[in-house]
């Protein structure tokens, strides 16, 4: 990759000088060279302990520091290399069984790096005590050791001091080995003043309160063995609730006072699902008790540090009154996310960044189990295949990844937390567990964690663990499908995550012969020239999946092979694979294949489970884009959803219809655009007329009604424009009350059209103690014609929150009437932005695709070249996601330039 090459080309360059901050009556050393030259620290000095006393100033916002860490040196070295960011070490010195011996601090700031020594010394094998002294400003981005506020209902602004440290701050918190194989034992101790209380991950132990400058200082238990990037400190003025679990872990939730009545859903649910875990891992939940902190100022969704995970508000917090089912959901996943990580994380690490999704793909794959078993009542299963086809749309492109992919610095790790990591981990897993069967999965991971608790893995240990357990337990299973007498996880494994992308499966029947053929599903890429480059030969081994219109029962086939045939027992009218999305491929019939499909769906689509009709949505528009069927193939099948009733297929449905239309909301095609509209509105009439005004019915009921409602009120469908008008003059002349809270942002968006509904729902914004309506106004003001007047004023978070400016960007470069304000913002703030959120950040990432990925003019393509290019390397010229903007703005180009005239002679044949 040519960000990778750069960059440590660059880095070598500098590595040859001494970039030193001498500490002691030393002599100036400036001339020596910086005594290791790679990213990655040496193994041969390994920490063992660290003693770590963190005092932040929340009046000056800066905080200071006092360390003192156990090491192992494994051999002779004149210098332990360590990593620091932006500290100001004072004092260093080596504690000895006489007098503490000065060491000297140089700094090499490419690498983040610094190196202790003292002229003429050795550090000889065995253990050794360092002492450190620092200080530092908390930071004003969202990690390291940062700085955060929040406003109360009377207008005083408090301050807060909390952590984010994952993949690579918590060197800018405290010196340390800062990489995920260095695990080692924490003693936090925290500073403060009276009027504020400080967490960490594990209970205090007791606090002194006898200091001569009336400060308190809180200590807490030493912690189990783990990763830097775990550890977790918060000074605030939150207040707490508190439960114990049936496994006598004491769980609480902090957050700010005012919103201490929304805590307490997060509570019961934190019980619930550590008490779940514990059960299912069959390995108890290793300590005394666990906070979930609701932080104000958060750029992440949660984090999963050990004993204190943190959340955004609006993923913890729950109001009765205000927060939807949609909001339910989504504050049980998350909770249940980051509760997976205190085994597949914690317990358990990866040995580097490169694998990262044996961390996040795993917590991904355990939301749906654990909320699946715990939670029936939210569907959490009708909204798994939609993380697949996700993970699918970035993982079709040339600029994909594999999961396990080779990393370095500190941006390329940041970019290792995107869709292919989590949500394509999460569908091979879940493609793997249908393969072994549940039972033997279960009793695989088991083995997993137990065989390597507090310790560092890669994938084979994954695999080795799978492959024993399954040699076992199969061997009578009356589960077992497959001939073999054991199944080499590893071999099978192996291609879905050392290569990138994933199997295009084709299908030819003839009478009772079923070929088989595999390629990788691709969007070639264009190159300056608009020339075409394609990377086409992988192989995978394929757990497929069948059913016939002969037969419902599943029947399943290992393809290891390019190409491959199987035998029906009889003949059939139709085949579909991949029954409820069990495997992450896509398929294409051949041979009148997909005409009987079509047929079939005409006739009874109740044949097909709703989630068989999603995949069938899914893979014959995916198979458009990659020019293996025509496009009117595609719409003919999507006449069926005038049928449709279920969540998952309208869904998807609206997942690749709409954007068609939002292509040409960004070209001059208004004849065309509002042809297509007009047919989408026709084509869902039947079940947009049927929703009701209300918070009735199932989770995934109320969560369609949303979709539904929303997107007629967008198309101006009279009858929602009608009653959305009429239930916003009564909310607002209710001043903010009586509305049900599933149909509330319909309602907003609606409101917030007019300047006078726009200004009084920015008012309710700013007063709103509620994350959830918070976050359905934010999305109101941001969807409507008005939405000029929101940008700029939250750069710096004088209106909304810093933390939700990438969606907000994201949303607003959806608007016909904001897209190039969206665009033009990006560039003008692309340096704050990138300072705010870090290099490689999902934030950015998702910034510079979600703001293009629907431009589709080759003028478009130039000016986001031009942008991108012109950045400097330390700007983010050479991140994956600016490839990925610009592949995806290419992809458009060519869908519009092979479609649009076959989308208009379609449209008008095919007026409903």
């Amino acid at each position: 990759m040519l960000f990778a090459q750069s960059w440590c080309l660059c880095c070598l360059t500098f590595a040859v000088l001494f970039c030193g901050l001498v500490v002691g009556n030393h002599a100036d050393t400036n001339a020596l060279p910086f005594p290791w030259d790679k990213i990655r620290l040496p193994e041969t000095v390994k920490p063992q302990h660290y003693d770590l006393l963190i005092h932040p100033n929340l009046t000056s916002l800066t905080f200071t520091g006092v360390l003192q860490i156990l090491l192992e040196v494994e051999q002779d070295t004149r210098a332990i290399i360590l990593h620091s960011k932006n500290l100001q070490i004072s004092k260093a010195q080596l504690l000895g069984s006489t007098h503490p011996r000065d060491l000297q601090v140089s700094e090499f700031e490419a690498y983040e790096q610094i190196a202790l020594f003292s002229d003429g010394f050795t550090f000889e094998k065995g253990n050794h005590v360092v002492h450190l002294e620092f200080y530092a400003n908390l930071s004003d981005s969202f990690h390291g050791f940062y700085k955060g506020r929040y406003t109360t209902n009377s207008g005083e602004v408090r301050m807060l001091a909390s952590t984010q440290f994952e993949p690579t701050h918590a060197r800018a918190a405290f010196p340390c080995f800062d990489e995920p194989a260095f695990k080692a034992n924490f003693t936090i101790r925290v500073r403060r003043e009276s009027r504020h209380i400080s967490i960490s991950n594990m209970p205090k132990v007791h606090t002194i309160n006898q200091m001569a400058d009336g400060l308190l200082e809180d200590q807490f238990d030493t912690t189990v063995k783990m990763s830097t990037y775990l550890v977790a400190f918060i000074v605030s003025d939150f207040q707490s609730i508190s439960k114990k679990s049936q496994h006598g872990v004491e769980i609480s939730v902090y957050t700010v006072p005012e919103k201490i009545s929304q805590a307490e859903y997060a509570l019961s649910t934190a019980v619930t699902l550590l008490d779940f875990y514990d059960d299912y891992f069959d390995i108890p939940y290793p300590l005394p008790k666990h906070d979930l902190a609701a932080i104000p100022d958060f750029q992440s969704g949660a984090m999963e540090n050990w004993g204190l995970s943190t959340y955004r508000e609006s993923g913890l917090l729950f109001d009765p009154e205000k927060s939807s089912s949609s909001d339910k959901l989504g504050i049980t996943k998350v909770i249940a996310h980051e509760l997976a990580h205190q085994w597949f994380g914690n317990l358990v690490t990866m040995q580097w960044w490169n694998d990262l999704w044996l961390n996040e793909g795993f917590a991904k794959f355990m939301e749906y189990v654990s909320v699946n078993i715990t939670h029936p009542e939210l569907q959490v299963d009708d909204y798994f295949l939609e993380k697949c086809f996700t993970a699918m749309s970035v993982d079709s492109l040339t600029s994909s990844h594999p999961i396990s992919t080779p990393v370095e610095n500190p941006a390329e790790i940041s970019e290792m937390f995107d869709d292919v990591s989590y949500r394509k981990g999460a569908c091979i897993l879940n493609m793997l567990r249908d393969f072994l069967t549940p039972e033997a999965f279960k009793y695989g991971i088991i083995h997993y964690l137990k065989t390597h608790s507090y310790q560092n893995t890669v994938n084979a240990h994954l695999w080795e663990s799978l492959t024993n357990v399954s040699y076992h337990s199969l061997a009578e299973s009356p589960q077992k499908w497959f001939m073999e007498d054991s199944v080499d996880v590893r071999a099978i494994m192996d291609t879905w995550t050392l290569q990138e992308g994933f199997p295009l499966i084709t299908v030819e029947v003839k009478g009772q012969e079923v070929t088989l053929k595999q390629e990788r599903s691709l969007h070639c890429g264009l190159q300056r020239d608009f020339s075409i480059i394609c990377i086409l030969y992988f192989l995978w081994q394929v757990p497929l999946t069948y059913i016939t219109s002969h037969s419902s029962a599943m029947q399943r086939f290992l393809l290891k092979s390019e190409k491959d045939v199987l035998y029906l027992p009889e003949k059939v009218d139709w085949i579909k694979f991949n029954v409820d999305l069990r495997g992450y491929y896509i398929v294409h019939y051949e041979s009148g294949g997909w005409d009987a499909l079509i047929n079939q769906l005409q006739q009874n689509h109740s044949v097909f489970s709703s989630n068989d009709r999603a995949s069938l949505i899914h893979d014959i528009f995916q198979l458009v884009s990659i020019e293996k069927i025509p496009l009117d193939k595609a719409l003919n099948l999507s006449l069926y959803l005038s049928k449709e009733s279920e969540i998952m297929p309208v869904t998807q449905g609206f997942n690749e219809l709409v954007p068609l239309y939002k292509l040409m909301e960004k070209r001059n095609m208004e004849e065309l655009e509002n042809q297509l509209k007009g047919h989408l509105v026709k084509l869902f009439k039947t079940l947009i007329d049927r929703q009701s005004w209300s918070d009735d019915g199932s989770v995934s009921e109320r969560m369609l009604r949303n979709y539904l409602l929303l997107f007629a009120c967008v198309r101006r469908y009279p009858s929602c424009i009608s009653t959305a008008t009429q239930l916003f003059q009564q909310w607002k002349e209710s001043d903010g009350k009586m509305l049900p809270t599933d149909i509330s942002l319909v309602v907003y968006t609606e409101g917030a059209r007019t300047d006078e509904g726009w200004d009084f729902l920015l008012e309710k914004y700013k007063r709103s103690v509620s994350p959830s309506e918070k976050w359905m106004i934010k999305a109101a003001l941001s969807y409507t014609p008005l939405t000029h007047k929101l940008l700029e004023r939250s750069i710096e978070g004088e209106l909304m929150k810093t933390q939700d400016l990438p969606s907000l960007v994201i949303t607003v470069s959806k608007n016909p009437k904001g897209f190039k304000l969206a665009w033009d913002f990006l560039k003008t703030n692309w340096g704050k932005l990138v300072k705010k959120f870090d290099l490689g950040s999902s934030a950015i990432s998702r910034m510079a695709v979600g703001v293009t990925d629907q431009y589709s003019t080759r003028e478009m393509l130039h000016e986001v070249q031009s942008f991108f290019g012109s950045l400097a390397q330390d700007q983010g010229s050479g991140l994956r996601s600016i490839q990925q903007a610009l592949q995806k703005i290419q992809q458009n180009i060519r869908w519009m330039d092979r479609n649009v005239p076959l989308l208009k002679a379609w449209l008008d044949r095919n007026s409903l």
